[in-house]
């Protein structure tokens, strides 16, 4: 029976290589495995409870609010007043406006929890800018696809909802030990472009118009961004304080970013229909990932499968950094041929038990996860990110595209590596 739980895994594998909606995938193969384990009836009454069980969850209903929100940000045009700010106070440095578009990520994904949606945005804004200031196309290109995996670190993310619903980790814990980490990584990128600036000056092309922007045009243009700065900086407070839960901090994002735009007038009617149907189709996906999943999980259960791999792990008697040096290796692999949502319901129940035996702290455990399925949106062959700045600027070459991302994945796997040495850097603002 455990060796139906490996073929699973394979037959599995292959049909998202094929295209095959994962959600519809895990369900499929769910179901069948319950089946062949078991009876039909069995199977069915699985599927019922699993269905009521995880769709009843009071969380849930976080996700439709945080993607909401995130597709509201998007059509109020902010975005552009959020690279504009930053250029004008880092556009002076090597290489400043990809730095300042690093930034600029960092913030949008603060309001949009969405990787695909802040390197699709500020891919459309930044890439013809910088085109235009004459920098290298493999930077501008490399630093938005990697700048982009920000959205998915910096709270509030809708990955880290993803992984709290499936390990039962406290979702406000994990918004606030984003904060610190998405913040090095921000830094720690920056620093990789003005190297790059240094070294190859051509790269980074001439003067911006941070050269000739003033002092009071630099203040003046951070009013253009404080409605985003006030419902991040309202929400984490919140969140930190314990005023109010994750779902309650959704809504009250979701009616902000409505007031802002009746205010600033720059949210049509249009805009919020398409912002609402965009968000049902996503969180449908989500739940049916989410219910796929929960159905496989059971079946690997019942053939042993995951009891023999953890098992396995510990007769391998791994210290910490050992387990984590396997993790790592192990999703850069699997980053190869899956996406982010698939990497996870495959990997967290099995790697999850395991990690919390040797003492790991789940919140840091959730952070490790998503920095490490990060490097994933931005190695071939898969890499979402790459694709998506790849359809924003069709005359760079995917693999040019690739090569100016590698500088950026060594930097995020040295702060990996950094996490796993001082777990400080993720857990201070929560313990």
């Amino acid at each position: 029976m455990m060796i139906l739980g490996y073929l699973s895994f394979l037959v599995l594998i292959v049909l998202i290589v094929l295209g095959i909606p994962i959600g519809l995938s895990l369900i499929a193969i769910g179901v069948v495995g319950l089946v062949l384990v078991g009876e039909v009836s069995t199977a069915m009454t699985q599927t019922t409870i699993v269905l009521w069980s995880e769709g009843t969850k009071f969380i849930l209903i976080a996700l439709p609010f945080y993607i909401m929100m995130g597709n509201l940000v998007y059509r109020t045009g902010i975005a552009r007043n959020i690279f504009m700010t930053a250029s004008y106070w880092l556009g002076w440095l090597p290489g400043g406006l990809a730095i300042a578009s690093v930034f600029a990520c960092a913030g949008f994904g603060a309001v949009s929890g969405s990787s695909t949606a802040t390197a699709r945005t500020m891919g459309a804004i930044v890439i013809p800018e910088m085109r235009r200031h004459g920098y290298s196309m493999q930077l501008a290109s490399g630093v938005l696809s990697s700048s982009g995996t920000l959205g998915i670190l910096i709270p509030p993310s809708i990955i880290l909802i993803f992984y709290g619903l499936m390990t039962e980790t406290s979702i406000g814990d994990l918004f606030v030990a984003g904060i610190i980490p998405g913040l090095c990584i921000a830094v720690l990128f920056s620093v990789i472009v003005m190297a790059s600036a240094m070294i190859w000056p051509e790269s980074a092309g001439g003067k911006t118009v941070a050269a000739t922007v003033s002092w009071r045009e630099r203040f003046v243009s951070l009013l253009s961004v404080l409605p985003v700065l006030a419902i991040f900086a309202f929400i984490l407070a919140g969140l930190y304080l314990g005023v109010f839960t994750p779902t309650e901090a959704a809504v009250f994002g979701v009616v902000a970013v409505l007031v802002y735009g009746a205010i600033a007038r720059n949210l049509p009617i249009a805009a919020i229909r398409d912002a609402l149907l965009d968000s049902v189709l996503t969180t449908a996906m989500l739940y049916l990932i989410i219910v796929g999943g929960t159905l496989y999980t059971r079946f690997l259960a019942q053939t042993g499968m995951i009891a023999d791999l953890e098992n396995l792990v510990i007769a391998m008697d791994l210290s910490y950094f050992s387990f984590i040096l396997v993790i790592t290796l192990i999703y850069l692999a699997l980053g190869c041929v899956l996406d982010l949502f698939g990497m996870l319901i495959l990997t967290v129940p099995i790697l999850f038990p395991i990690a919390t035996q040797l003492g790991i702290d789940p919140v840091w455990f959730g952070i490790y996860i998503v920095v490490v399925a990060e490097v994933g949106l931005i190695t071939p062959p898969v890499g979402v990110n790459v694709y998506v700045i790849y359809a924003v600027a069709k005359d760079v070459p995917l693999g040019r595209i690739f090569l100016g991302c590698v500088p950026f994945v060594l930097g995020m796997l040295f702060f990996i590596a950094c996490m796993a040495v001082f777990p400080e850097i993720v857990l201070t603002l929560v313990h």
